[in-house]
């Protein structure tokens, strides 16, 4: 009888610690996560809905996650929930169009440019293999070093190195191919 009783404090106490460790890594990752999620090619009407789905897997499996690996396994889990997606619009034969592209109403010239600007970087990051885009829009647009982008996908750092001199090529050539004043920016 003894014994029962005094587990119950124990599971309280676990049950405490996981929901207080879930609360701190979606404080501290949410905004990395809906980031990482947009530039994989998650339209910005799905990505919050996309954002809590990777949580929700986060939460099932808090307690299988090595508190070291967090941050790994959250970036990791974004990349399937936004590749998941992505194969589901195409096997509806829909298309994942961000929503900029449907606004109503007229823009300012400036919000109008950034705009522009932003569809064409994604649609230049959707023509870039997985691999390559991860590392790429780490590197690039989150701001990481090659050491925490090794440890972050779990990959060897030569990898990393390899994979992004092959993605800014590839970038590059994606730019060099389109020109600034291409019609769908025009218009």
């Amino acid at each position: 009888m003894e014994s029962s009783l005094l587990t119950v404090p124990l599971i309280r106490d676990r049950e405490t610690a996981q929901r207080e460790r879930l609360e701190r890594l979606i404080a501290d990752e949410y905004r990395l996560v809906w980031r990482l999620l947009r530039r994989f090619g998650v339209p910005i009407s799905a990505v919050d809905d996309a954002t809590q789905q990777v949580f929700l897997v986060i939460a099932e499996r808090l307690s299988e996650i090595k508190p070291e690996s967090e941050r790994a396994f959250a970036f990791g889990t974004a990349l399937r929930v936004a590749q998941t997606l992505r194969r589901r619009a195409a096997r509806e034969g829909g298309e994942l169009v961000p929503e900029e592209r449907m606004a109503q109403g007229p823009l300012p010239d400036e919000l109008a440019g950034q705009r522009r600007a932003c569809e064409r970087l994604d649609r230049m990051l959707e023509q870039l293999p997985d691999e390559l885009r991860s590392v790429f829009v780490l590197f690039e647009l989150e701001g990481m070093t090659s050491p925490e982008i090794a440890a972050l996908t779990g990959i060897a750092l030569g990898t990393v190195a390899s994979r992004l001199r092959r993605a800014r090529g590839q970038f590059r050539s994606l730019v060099a191919a389109q020109p600034s004043g291409s019609r769908d920016e025009q218009s």
